[in-house]
């Protein structure tokens, strides 16, 4: 009994130990907020500009009109977040509207599938279950018995050959994807068309190590193609397959690359991905803005929103 009560003590002891240790080394989610977001001010060329206007506002007692000086840096760095944030809005309207015309591809091309498959699938059962009908009722005579199992036969063949190909169509059909955007094509340096373009502040935010992550996980980028990897929606081979599921995945204005049900399923994924990622940006320039207002307002250095 002794021994099972310090065997319970030492247990309990490393357990709050442990969690004791884990909220230490837990982040403040406000402060990682900011890290992410002094990046995204680093990466746009903002930083200096904040800061020289953290300096104005320390100098400025409460109560006191804001200088000239003060009110053209806020000026200056409310129109290059605006730019910013009509540089991502334009990002993600391309991704929704290469989103929106393969959804709509896919859709087609599941309807086709599956009205092969019904009628293929319908076939089969045709040639099974009522053509095994007259062949019992063949077997009634004798004379028609050995033609009726020849008629058997044959049936059991063709009814298995319809399920096989039903099954061979499942995959569905492929076509071209015409004339559409192509935003993943820029980040896997592949040729670009209509209004495929990511501005160079996004690029290089998504070309960046994330605040206070292991240099070794790799940017946002290649976070992102680590988990299509892993996910099977990308090749790391080089081999010919995975070069045709590259074209697949980046292909525009091609009659020649065709793509199929599950490259539309895997494109229109990774295209919601890189939402994601882009979105992140309106998020940071967003902490950025509620940071020098509430500065303003409070007449001290600038700090993370509260």
């Amino acid at each position: 009994m002794i021994v099972r009560m310090m065997f319970v003590c030492v247990l309990a002891l490393s357990l709050m130990t442990g969690a004791a240790a884990q909220s230490v080394t837990q982040r403040d989610p406000r402060q990682h907020a900011q890290d992410e977001a002094n990046q995204t001010a680093a990466i746009l060329g903002l930083d200096a500009s904040i800061r020289e206007l953290s300096e104005l506002q320390k100098k400025r007692g409460c109560g006191t009109a804001p200088s000239m000086e003060e009110l053209l840096l806020r000026q200056k760095v409310l129109e290059m977040e605006l730019t910013t944030t009509l540089d991502v809005d334009s990002v993600l309207a391309e991704i929704s509207a290469e989103r929106s015309d393969l959804s709509d591809m896919r859709s087609a091309l599941q309807g086709r599938r599956d009205r092969t498959v019904g009628y293929l699938n319908a076939a089969s059962l045709i040639t099974g279950s009522g053509v095994g009908i007259g062949v019992n009722a063949m077997q009634l005579k004798d004379s028609t018995a050995i033609p009726g199992d020849y008629v058997g036969i044959g049936s059991g063949i063709a009814s298995t050959a319809l399920s096989l190909i039903a099954i061979k169509k499942m995959n569905g059909p492929k076509q071209s994807v015409g004339d559409v955007p192509n935003m993943l094509a820029p980040l896997f340096d592949e040729k670009t068309v209509l209004n495929t373009y990511y501005p160079p502040e996004v690029m290089r935010f998504l070309e960046s190590v994330p605040p206070a992550e292991d240099a070794g996980r790799g940017t946002r980028l290649e976070q992102m193609k680590a988990s299509w990897a892993a996910q099977g929606r990308i090749g790391t081979t080089g081999s010919e397959k995975d070069r045709a599921k590259l074209a697949a995945l980046t292909t525009s204005e091609s009659k020649q690359v065709k793509v199929s049900i599950d490259d539309l399923t895997d494109r229109i994924a990774m295209l919601n991905d890189v939402s994601g990622r882009v979105s992140l940006m309106k998020r940071d320039l967003a902490t950025l803005m509620h940071g020098y207002k509430a500065a303003g307002e409070a007449c001290g250095p600038l700090s993370p929103a509260r």
